[in-house]
């Protein structure tokens, strides 16, 4: 005769338990890399605006980097980086400066008398210094540059400019 095998309710209870576990524990695993994911990407946007300002310097810098393309004033007291080129036979310039907590830049014509609150903010930042250093024979100029973003973290750039010589006019 076949006689049916007792069902224990011990059997069930473990079943039961092994997918909660199961359950818990996928839960806690997936919570635990959101938060990580998380961290990560907020770390990233945190770095991006800072990096970003300095990649976009860099970048119009090395652009003008020929002679008398690069040189540093103050607009309305303010210092600035002011880049030269000539397009259709006309001057122009673009101001680089830090004013009212971003980053700006202003395109004019050259003969233009511009103003700080001319210019188009590009990234906020807490502020925005350069220095400018020569090699001693003046044959190139190293201008170090210093963002800080918003929540007060500083980065820097070292960027070689071997055509223009900076000097303050």
């Amino acid at each position: 005769m076949n006689s049916k095998p007792t069902r224990h309710s011990i059997d069930t209870l473990f079943t039961f338990l092994l997918l909660l576990s199961f359950l818990l524990f996928s839960l806690l695993v997936a919570g635990t890399g959101s938060m990580v994911y998380q961290n990560g990407t907020d770390s990233l946007n945190k770095n991006y605006t800072s990096r970003m300002a300095l990649s976009y310097l860099a970048e119009k810098l090395r652009q003008h980097d020929h002679t008398d393309g690069v040189n540093v004033r103050e607009l309305d007291d303010i210092p600035s980086l002011v880049l030269y080129e000539e397009q259709n036979g006309t001057h122009y310039c673009t101001y680089l400066y830090f004013y009212d907590g971003a980053l700006r830049e202003l395109f004019t014509q050259a003969s233009n008398v511009p103003s700080a609150d001319m210019g188009t903010a590009i990234t906020e930042l807490s502020g925005f210094t350069f220095s400018v250093e020569s090699a001693p024979d003046g044959s190139e100029s190293v201008l170090l540059i210093t963002v800080t973003d918003t929540e007060g973290r500083n980065n820097t750039a070292r960027i070689h400019l071997s055509a223009a010589a900076l000097s303050k006019t």
